[in-house]
């Protein structure tokens, strides 16, 4: 008899949360807003919740809670129980100080202005207090809790019990501390906190899911870290949609990249062992009391579900404000298309041959910015002569998405555990930190046929951040010694001149193309075929262009019987501030040449394209992102004669027939189809396709 699945495993979910209680009263919020807008699950804040900050307290909301849980049973929605576990008020403060998280000079660590974090090491009161409202909630009919935090900031914690616990662990006082001594310590208080609370919850009842708010990128900051928590949590969630209206890399596929960085950590998600969830805020992020764009909403939802992800629709005002505007009412209709396309929606995989790699130890050891949430504030890494890992990710993932090249997201995990085996070619964007088993992984995986590109520093230090003097990578790239860094002043002042013809620059537009700003200057071996050489900067970008003295700038080198590829410089970051669109067709080509394309999609328009594969069938979805050329996009354009062409062949499913049907609107045409190989054209796409093709 086969097994009962957890509730949470028969996906999709979509997640009601309003995000503050300021007047409406709880029982209007579900009968008119929740049980009205195909919402079945909540995700509950307003009813423990004071304006927009809440804690659970057995004694304040216990009758409560019982008495709403009726009502949503009525309605069959699904109640996960929200529970802050990173900042406390004033008040709460003033009567529990040994409950906060503290600064070095033994200063309170702020939150949103207003509010203070709180510590959340296993020792300590407050997590001993957290507890036990846990376990009183877990008698309840809940069906989730859902953990708001916990976070252990970078400048922390310095508490009476943090600073003991510091010295237990390494022998030494917390003010010798090391950086990396430091991380350890926040990453365990945080590991450890949601270990215990989970199996707490599950010793209780099995069947509650417990999840929390994770950024998956930087445990450095937060003392999160999505990999170390991955086995005391039973779904993965980012705030993936919580995206400001802004112009600029990140801000177009916010989205679907922490989708792919979520599903990178889950694995093989076609299992549905563990669902990812993406935090959409329906107002602006930052602008609590304004709405996104009807056409923004119906962006966010299309991008996450097409990426395997679910949405999470949270408001931080009333829902008798906000429920009739017409962003909400997008919210809705989506709401229902998933739900009445369940099987559409349903686990799946995606269908790529290409990865790119998020190196952990690079974005908490070496340097990477990092975008807004609701725990940290952007942030620049600082360095001059660094490459920016996130940067670097974000803009080749804007151009991999622009070419629909299909891709996933990998990290050391996926390398170690041999998932980067199924892949033809892996992207490393400035991935500088690599410990020796990761390094050694991945030469393996050229040498039996793997193809890789790498740039600037890659493999220069190890996992630690500590200079490894030269490349972990050297032999398989073909370098010699230690680089010499060469820094230009600004873009133009240097450039990259075609050597000779090669597969790799078919596409460029110029034989003469802009240096990237930071370069690393390597003598190569005598087996590297050099592709590209730069000058050195020039004065001034009205210089003569000198006729000598140039070294390696892009490179090919044989390694076993796979090859690695190498560009000299930081050309992904230069291109968020200097789009040189030469650097896009370098990584487009990279991927046509290192792997068997799975998508080909190259007409007029702004569209992101993922094959997902089911069982016995693939899903195409295509997200028209055509707008004005602005952001918040307010009116889509549609796109008209869009011509594909799939290679479905390898991936499990072989066919001699394939039928194809549109879910949505559109007129599939030109249909040609030879065996796993078929082509065809839609004649228009509003905002959002999917093709199901069995």
């Amino acid at each position: 008899m086969e097994q009962k699945k957890h509730w949470w495993l028969n996906q999709p979910l979509t997640i009601s949360a309003v995000q503050c209680n300021d007047g409406d009263p709880d029982a209007y919020v579900m009968d008119e807003y929740v049980s009205k807008s195909y919402f079945n699950t909540e995700q509950n804040l307003h009813l423990v919740a004071k304006g927009h900050m809440g804690y659970y307290s057995e004694a304040e909301h216990g009758a409560k809670l019982d008495e709403y849980l009726k009502k949503s049973r009525k309605y069959g929605i699904r109640e996960i129980i929200y529970n802050n576990t990173h900042c406390i008020g004033d008040a709460i403060a003033a009567e529990h100080p040994d409950w906060l998280q503290l600064t070095k000079d033994g200063g309170r660590m702020p939150a949103y202005s207003i509010y203070n974090l709180n510590c959340v090491n296993p020792k300590g009161p407050w997590h001993k207090h957290f507890l036990e409202e846990i376990a009183a909630l877990c008698k309840h009919d809940i069906d989730g809790i859902f953990l708001d935090g916990p976070v252990m900031r970078d400048n922390g914690c310095y508490c009476e019990v943090c600073k003991a616990e510091f010295e237990k662990m390494f022998g030494h006082s917390i003010y010798e501390a090391t950086r990396i001594e430091l991380q350890k310590m926040r990453v365990n208080s945080v590991t450890q906190h949601v270990k215990e609370v989970y199996e707490l919850v599950k010793s209780i009842n099995p069947e509650i899911a417990v999840y929390l708010n994770n950024s998956a990128l930087r445990a450095d900051i937060t003392g999160s870290n999505t990999r170390e928590l991955f086995n005391y949590v039973d779904m993965i969630g980012a705030e993936g949609g919580f995206h400001t209206a802004a112009m600029g890399v990140t801000g177009l596929w916010h989205v679907s990249s922490r989708a792919k960085h979520l599903e990178g950590i889950v694995g093989d998600t076609l299992k549905g062992e563990k669902p990812i969830v993406c935090f959409f805020a329906g107002n602006e992020s930052g602008v609590a009391y304004y709405m996104h764009t009807p056409a923004e909403t119906a962006l966010t939802y299309a991008q996450s579900y097409a990426n395997g992800s679910n949405i999470w629709y949270g408001v931080h005002f009333n829902s008798s404000e906000f429920k009739d505007t017409e962003s909400a009412k997008v919210a809705t209709a989506m709401n229902k298309y998933i739900l009445d396309n369940k099987d559409i929606y349903a686990p799946s995989k995606t269908c790529a041959r290409v990865a790119l790699m998020w190196s952990h130890n690079t974005a908490n050891n070496y340097a990477a910015s990092v975008t807004d949430s609701d725990f940290v504030a952007a942030r620049k890494t600082g360095y001059t002569d660094r490459g920016d890992h996130f940067g670097a990710l974000s803009s080749v993932y804007d151009m991999l998405v622009r070419n629909h090249v299909q891709f996933d997201i990998i990290d050391e995990v996926s390398i170690t555990n041999g998932t980067i085996c199924n892949y033809d070619a892996v992207i490393l964007p400035e991935v500088a930190c690599l410990s020796d088993e990761v390094a050694q992984l991945i030469s393996e995986y050229v040498a039996t046929g793997g193809k890789i590109l790498g740039n600037f520093d890659v493999g220069m230090y190890n996992e630690d951040g500590s200079f490894a003097g030269k490349s972990k990578l050297a032999e398989v790239f073909g370098f010699k010694g230690t680089p010499k860094i060469v820094r230009s002043p600004s873009i133009g002042t240097s450039y990259m001149f075609k050597q000779k013809d090669h597969s790799m620059l078919d596409s460029l537009s110029f034989f003469r193309i802009p240096t990237p700003i930071l370069n690393a200057e390597y003598e190569m071996a005598e087996d590297v075929d050099v592709l590209m050489k730069s000058i050195h900067p020039m004065p001034s970008t009205y210089a003569h262009i000198p006729e000598d003295d140039r070294y390696p700038s892009v490179t090919a080198h044989k390694y076993g019987d796979g090859c690695a590829y190498y560009i000299s410089g930081n050309y992904a970051e230069t291109a968020i501030g200097r789009n040189v669109t030469d650097y896009a067709k370098l990584v487009a080509k990279f991927c046509e040449i290192s792997s068997r394309p799975t998508v080909i999609s190259n007409d007029a328009g702004l569209y992101e394209v993922v094959l997902r594969k089911q069982e016995n069938r693939f899903i195409l979805h295509v997200v028209n992102l055509t707008g004005a050329m602005a952001r918040p996009v307010e009116k889509i354009v549609p796109l008209h004669d869009v011509a594909f062409k799939l290679n479905l062949e390898g991936f499990g499913i072989d066919k001699n027939n394939y039928s194809l049907r549109s879910v949505r609107n559109a007129e599939i045409e030109n249909v040609y189809k030879n065996g796993c190989e078929i082509s065809f054209t839609l004649d228009k796409i509003e905002d959002y396709e999917v093709i199901v093709i069995e």
